[in-house]
């Protein structure tokens, strides 16, 4: 049996006959391919096509759950009552009565995440997760050996594109093929137009990092380091000036940067 770790996070269902449209016109990914047992990454974006909220969306039946950091699921779900209107959806927060957990191996129950090896993701009434480990720091280890940029743990909502954290390329985070949703114009543009030129990358040091902080190669700025637990951490770089064989520094000392093994982008060779 897996350790499940109980994460700070908490459910939102959308029920209805509309509620499937509600969230096909409004969010990054296509609820309308989503797999039994499966979990999709999601963002709601501005309509300058900032990333507001991202999470986990799944469904069970005819009813749809968005797994969110627990900071953000009021103004989620305020937000997504103002998309709603008069639409035939029932919108709930789950509250503290629904434990959401992770583990690096599956249950019977678990719903795979499908993001590159993020494991599985747990849902069970609270008085069931009593046995669940406490603390996020594995389910964030885990992270950040993957290149998985998280809000707001990482980054501030309104603040970065869904680009930047590698959307574009994961499995159905964004649906370029779906149609209109907020922030489209923006998200179709900078793929059709290759401007995207933050990215995340892995960060590793021999001494403990702090975040967030600036990150340096031949006395200039090439990125920031988001965030960091120990001697790793997340960073977003221009990857047209990070190069490669740079020496990179965090606060004076030297640090590693690696590309996600999930990533068709690379650091400079010029």
């Amino acid at each position: 049996m897996p350790t499940i770790f109980k994460l700070d996070r908490k459910l939102i269902s959308f029920s209805g006959k509309d509620a499937e449209k509600l969230l096909h016109d409004t969010l990054t990914a296509n609820v309308r391919a989503l797999e039994e047992k499966t979990c999709q990454w999601f963002a709601l974006l501005s309509p300058q096509g900032k990333i507001m909220f991202e999470g986990q969306i799944f469904r069970k039946e005819d009813t749809f759950y968005a797994d969110l950091d627990s900071a953000l699921v009021d103004d989620f779900f305020k937000r997504m009552r103002l998309y709603k209107m008069r639409a035939d959806v029932e919108m709930t927060q789950l509250g503290d009565e629904t434990a959401v957990g992770w583990s690096s191996e599956p249950t019977e129950d678990a719903f795979k995440d499908i993001r590159p090896g993020m494991g599985f993701r747990h849902y069970a009434p609270t008085e069931e997760a009593s046995s669940w480990a406490d603390g996020t720091s594995a389910y964030t280890q885990t992270r950040f050996e993957n290149g998985i940029a998280a809000c707001p743990a990482d980054f501030e909502p309104n603040s970065l594109f869904a680009h930047d954290i590698g959307m574009d390329l994961l499995p159905g985070a964004i649906d370029f093929k779906k149609g209109c949703y907020i922030g489209q114009e923006v998200v179709s543009r900078m793929q059709h137009r290759g401007t995207a030129r933050k990215r995340v990358v892995c960060v590793t040091s021999e001494a403990p990092l702090g975040a967030p902080a600036p990150i340096e190669a031949d006395e200039k700025k090439v990125g920031d380091l988001l965030n960091a637990s120990g001697n790793s951490g997340l960073a977003l770089v221009r990857i047209d000036k990070a190069k490669k064989g740079a020496t990179f520094l965090h606060e004076g000392r030297p640090i590693q940067l690696a590309v996600p093994t999930w990533a068709s982008y690379d650091l400079s060779d010029s």
